[in-house]
């Protein structure tokens, strides 16, 4: 637990750093960030001899489990990495109160809630691929589409591209997480969806970390050009939009990858 919750916090914050004075101290911090979470891994293979890991790293074995934990991740250093910048432009560089900026996306959760169960009928139907591969394009195209959002931009338009994003979203994660798991054999299903649940949100912190970064180094550029301090901060903002949409391309090539529905271990009913 202390190589784990060290090795990801270090690399996170020495993520954060990036871009900020000295490239020196972000680089120790990411470089004992990762030894650290190196030596975890490499301690939860020792301790899997005697079936005692903290994390059995067997699940990484199964390849529709380790495809779909790649998907997760990417989708969410996407997905989280983006929503923490949307209220920023609402509220800074819009004029927003907090609570206007929060009923301006809260239709885009309400939807995406209520999405869960029908994706999920739909998947028992007909599979993951008619859901994930056109959930995962639609992502791309809505992160790509807040690249262009200026400072007279409707807020019905934003109100649309957050909406199509949520269901989008609904689209991809509710499948994947039910075929990675279903790959798995019943006795790692806990290992697996520890793993899952952990690394989703240290690629959420991974991917803010990345995109605040784009967005302040895109901002600083744009002030040392002469820039305007509100285009400079609309132009950092659509930088990380556009980065956000770079790792949603990881998205969709997982999404290929993956098959429609997994077989179930003999005697255990199929996931659902």
């Amino acid at each position: 637990m202390v190589l784990a919750a060290g090795g990801f916090s270090s690399l996170v914050y020495g993520l954060s750093r990036l871009g900020v004075g000295s490239w020196i101290q972000p680089a120790a911090f990411i470089g004992v960030g990762v030894a650290m979470v190196v030596a975890f891994a490499v301690y939860q293979v020792v301790l899997q001899r005697t079936d005692s890991p903290l994390l059995d790293l067997r699940t990484l074995t199964h390849r529709t489990y380790a495809l779909s934990l790649v998907l997760m991740s990417a989708g969410f250093m996407a997905f989280l990495g983006s929503m923490i910048l949307l209220p920023l432009y609402l509220q800074t560089l819009r004029g927003l109160s907090e609570l206007e900026a929060g009923l301006l996306v809260m239709p885009g959760g309400i939807v995406m809630g209520l999405l869960g169960p029908q994706v999920g009928k739909l998947y028992d139907r007909f599979g993951s691929r008619p859901l994930v591969i056109p959930g995962s394009i639609g992502m791309v195209v809505a992160l790509g589409l807040l690249t262009r959002l200026a400072l007279d931009t409707p807020f019905g338009v934003v109100l649309a591209i957050h909406m199509v994003l949520m269901i989008c979203l609904a689209m991809v994660f509710t499948p994947v997480f039910t075929l990675g798991l279903g790959d798995l054999p019943p006795h790692l299903y806990s290992h697996g969806s520890s793993l899952l649940g952990t690394l989703q949100q240290v690629a959420g912190a991974i991917g803010t970390a990345a995109l605040i970064v784009v967005m302040d180094n895109r901002a600083d550029s744009l002030l040392a050009g002469g820039a305007d301090p509100v285009d400079a901060a609309m132009g950092g903002l659509q930088w990380a939009f556009a980065g956000g949409a770079l790792i949603a391309v990881v998205v969709v090539v997982t999404a290929v990858l993956l098959p429609s529905k997994v077989e179930a271990p003999e005697g255990v009913p199929a996931a659902h």
